[in-house]
């Protein structure tokens, strides 16, 4: 696989239909109120493993791009008051969020889980989501780009991309994304400066 091109628009061609099956599977598009346990659980575990390798592909985009030099931001206004928006809506997020230990103030009580089916708004907004992400994954790319760009800069350590586990029960075309995905990362992040 020489040629990342033809290797990216395949990716995004078998991801985009692993994505959309997952969720016409379970009838998400028909926008049902509830759902199952066992639905919700077995479409969540494929959404997550599908996202990883959406994360992945456009991480691997966002290396190929050429961006001009970094021009000087004007930092943002904290006490501007925001508008909020009514709707719900999932954010996909391609860089993690840095944790903190949770304070035990804000761990709440103990609840048990209830019995019977779950909403299935929260489940649709992630589909949703993804499928948005895969349709301006361009966008996206640029402006993880340009946080790799920062990264750089400011000297930051080469990331880490470890293989994806359990690739053996993937469907056949997404497993041989995986692999192309790690083979293809390790070869483009062999640029990133030597921070040690």
């Amino acid at each position: 696989m020489t040629d990342r091109t033809a290797f990216l628009s395949q990716a995004f061609n078998t991801l985009a239909r692993a994505i959309a099956e997952t969720g016409v599977n379970a009838d998400l598009y028909k926008t049902p109120e509830t759902i199952s346990k066992s639905v919700n659980r077995r479409v969540r575990a494929e959404l997550k493993r599908l996202a990883v390798l959406l994360r992945r592909l456009i991480f691997l985009l966002a290396l190929q791009m050429e961006l001009a030099p970094l021009k000087p931001r004007i930092g943002s206004n904290y006490y501007e008051p925001k508008q909020e928006d009514a709707e719900y809506r999932y954010i996909f997020t391609l860089v993690p969020a840095s944790s903190r230990p949770c304070p035990q103030f804000l761990k709440g009580p103990v609840t048990l889980p209830v019995p019977g089916p779950v909403p299935a708004a929260p489940l649709i907004a992630r589909w949703q989501a993804m499928l948005d992400t895969m349709k301006h994954h361009k966008r996206r790319a640029r402006c993880l780009a340009r946080t790799i760009q920062r990264w750089q800069a400011a000297g930051e350590a080469r990331p880490h991309v470890p293989p994806i586990p359990n690739a053996h029960r993937m469907p056949a075309a997404v497993a041989l994304v995986s692999g192309g995905l790690t083979v293809q990362l390790l070869d483009a992040l062999k640029t990133w400066p030597d921070s040690s």
